[in-house]
């Protein structure tokens, strides 16, 4: 599920906005696996519009995934930015 997103994003213009929660965290993980370099943010307003995700770039761990066809990356916490 995340390298086949990281596929997806390496074939997209960046930096890229995603507004789908599925989306976003998909790059959660892949943020907190150091696959990407991504923000997220909270949409302003009170409309309920949610959270708004940005993929800025791969890494180059995340080039390297893609590279070598890596498994996916191990259980992490999407919430937790890395150190």
């Amino acid at each position: 599920m995340s390298l086949q997103f990281l596929r997806t994003l390496a074939g997209l213009p960046l930096p890229a906005t995603l507004t789908r929660p599925e989306e976003i965290n998909d790059l959660l993980v892949l943020r907190a696996a150091g696959l990407v370099a991504a923000v997220t943010l909270k949409a302003p307003g009170d409309q309920g519009a949610g959270e708004v995700g940005r993929c800025l770039a791969l890494t180059p761990q995340g080039r390297a995934a893609l590279r070598d066809g890596r498994q996916e990356p191990g259980p992490v916490n999407p919430r937790r930015p890395p150190a």
